[in-house]
């Protein structure tokens, strides 16, 4: 089976649980992935081997726009003007993307969050060479703030979002159906929950690892060559946007922690270090999953992926979403308080003490966790798909 997996590069989450369902289809099928994915998602499959389409580097949208948009922003990350600007770039990277089909058999394509394939198969700007597998874990888009513009921007792409099924031959939402807002699209738009309940096929969020599987505690500090016998706190600053101030006032906050733990082992992962040489810096961590399990609490920015590897580790967690990202602000608040796991809070509304003093009181708390799969499900439906043709 030849397949067309066609990604969005805002973030790594979604090239890395495409990297995971992708194994899982390898091991159990003779299975051939050409991929289309710009920048700097493309990188990060081509240092690992992985076969990226040459006309991936044409892609004008996606990844490339969020960080053209973001790059110079402070304190304020308003995902409309990212959608505004990046859907205007469908057509051309849906026609740039006909180029890789073009001449070739594919059995299937797959697009986890690939906008502009979603758009241009609604809007039946080609026929489709192959049956179309589209891969979201949010639905519609959100205004943060009573800006005319940006509600006329949200509520069209909310009508357009809702004739988005005419394209998928199969929808998966990765998640639960509780996990979606319980509210309409838009005025006089059908409501979330009911539309995914109609279109979507629902699969549980995605990990690269067995959080069964994991030695316990004790032994993964020892494997990692951290302090067995020490509180362990971890930070992660992701690079958008001011994160110099980000990465600041995190350290601010392990200031006040550092109090009532004074011998606390404390880590913090992001582009560049601060002043506080006690605060053990790096720039990556392979694996980063272990280094979470593996610590008594995370403070992290709140993308899916690192909060779907918290939940399904039980460690308590934070989440600093960027301000007036509507996803990572609105949309996660809506999920931890669904599965009842780690806290939003936002670092406009709140000083580093009072998230010290949330992050004390989340370790007084019992932890839980979240059911999490390999891949497997959406593996599956792929494989289904194909033997349905």
């Amino acid at each position: 089976m030849r397949i067309l997996w066609a990604v969005s590069s805002v973030g790594k989450g979604h090239v890395i649980r495409d990297m995971v369902i992708v194994n899982q289809l390898q091991s159990t099928a003779d299975v051939e992935v050409d991929w289309l994915a710009p920048d700097p998602a493309g990188n990060f499959l081509r240092e690992r081997g992985y076969n990226v389409l040459a006309c991936s580097s044409q892609l004008s949208g996606s990844g490339k726009v969020y960080h053209q948009v973001f790059k110079d922003c402070t304190d304020e990350f308003n995902l409309i003007e990212y959608i505004r600007k990046d859907t205007k770039l469908h057509q051309n990277d849906f026609e740039i993307s006909a180029r890789a089909w073009s001449g070739k058999t594919y059995d299937l394509i797959v697009g986890d969050e690939a906008f502009w394939l979603l758009t241009g198969f609604s809007s039946n700007l080609s026929k489709k060479p192959a049956p179309f597998v589209f891969l979201t874990d949010f639905l519609g888009v959100k205004a943060m703030q009573p800006r005319i513009g940006d509600m006329i921007t949200a509520w069209f792409n909310n009508l357009k979002y809702t004739m988005s099924h005419l394209g998928p031959d199969v929808y998966i939402y990765i998640g639960n159906l509780e996990g979606i807002p319980n509210e309409r699209f838009g005025f006089l738009l059908p409501n979330r929950r009911s539309w995914a309940k109609t279109h979507c096929q629902f699969v549980k969020p995605i990990v690269s690892f067995d959080p069964d599987a994991l030695p316990n505690k004790k032994t993964l500090r020892k494997e990692l060559g951290l302090p067995v016998d020490k509180r362990i706190f971890i930070a992660v600053v992701g690079p958008e946007g001011d994160h110099e101030y980000r990465r600041d006032q995190i350290e601010d906050v392990f200031e006040c922690l550092k109090v009532d733990f004074p011998h606390a082992h404390f880590i913090l992962v992001g582009p560049e270090a601060g002043t506080k040489t006690w605060i053990h810096h790096h720039r990556y961590l392979e694996n980063l999953y272990q280094y979470f399990a593996a610590s008594d609490f995370a403070l992290i920015q709140s993308g899916y992926g690192k909060t779907i590897e918290l939940s399904a580790l039980g460690v308590p967690f934070i989440a600093i979403p960027l301000d007036y990202h509507f996803e990572q602000e609105y949309l996660m608040a809506h999920r931890l308080k669904n599965d009842g796991l780690g806290k939003l809070i936002t670092l406009r509304n709140h000083s580093p003490e009072e998230i010290a003093k949330e992050a004390k009181e989340s370790l007084k708390q019992q932890g839980g966790s979240i059911p999490v799969d390999d891949g497997t499900e959406i593996a599956s439906i792929i494989l289904e798909t194909h033997r349905n043709l």
